[in-house]
């Protein structure tokens, strides 16, 4: 029995599971989505060379925080030694992440600091990039970065995935084209897993990144590559996943 047979079952229980609260009312996100910490190993060229971390929490059934950090190992620092860090925290309105603040710092040859604060009832959002304010306007699923990654996984769980998503990119707001891939089995420390393949590009770049989530790990990433011409720069994979 191939990988996709065997959790074939698994996908009808989660999309039974999805309609029986469809039913009853809207689905509690917190349950779709259950809090998470990732430790990622980072490769290029089919070598170690960082650690990466994403952590979802919930304060209550309407807030929640998440954060990523990433960091060059010894070996990577010999070409490009940094670190990154990366803090969001939102409300739940409507089922949907809604952002509230974001923050992020890169140490490095490209150093920077970012911060965001979002006022819906302006429908504005100011950030401040090293030093630098700007203000933009916000759309009705305006998202940071971090927020971007809860939304996906929240609508490939209602089988609802758009096809275009706007994201607050430091000081401009960004479009990011998505297209679905098909599903892979994907091999990784902690097992193989049937994953959905999910690439997000924006309209001319030559950068694109694939996401592969995994039902069972409620869509979280097994596996992300980052492309740019067709070349792979990098790949992050799943090592370990705590609850």
């Amino acid at each position: 029995m191939n990988t996709f047979s065997r959790y074939r079952h698994r996908y009808l229980l989660l999309a039974l599971a999805f309609l029986c609260l469809a039913s009853t009312g809207r689905a509690d996100p917190t349950a779709s989505v259950p809090a998470f910490k990732a430790d990622y190993t980072v490769s290029r060229a089919g070598i170690s060379v960082g650690k990466a971390v994403l952590r979802l929490e919930y304060q209550d059934a309407a807030r929640y925080r998440i954060q990523s950090s990433l960091k060059t190992n010894a070996l990577a620092s010999l070409i490009d030694s940094r670190s990154e860090s990366e803090e969001a925290e939102g409300e739940f309105v409507d089922g949907l992440p809604r952002p509230l603040r974001y923050s992020a710092k890169r140490t490095g040859d490209q150093a920077r600091t970012i911060r965001m604060d979002f006022d819906w009832e302006r429908g504005m959002v100011t950030t401040e990039v090293n030093g630098e304010k700007r203000s933009l306007t916000l759309g009705p699923q305006t998202v940071d970065p971090l927020s971007l990654h809860l939304l996906i996984m929240l609508d490939l769980h209602k089988g609802t995935l758009a096809d275009e998503y706007e994201v607050v990119g430091g000081d401009r707001l960004k479009n990011y084209r998505i297209e679905s891939l098909g599903e892979a089995a994907i091999p990784t420390p902690i097992g193989e897993m049937a994953a959905l393949a999910v690439s997000r590009q924006r309209p001319e770049s030559r950068k694109a990144t694939t996401f592969w989530h995994a039902p069972e790990l409620g869509y979280l990433p097994a596996q992300v590559s980052r492309t740019k011409d067709g070349k792979e720069k990098s790949r992050l994979t799943i090592e370990r996943l705590k609850r």
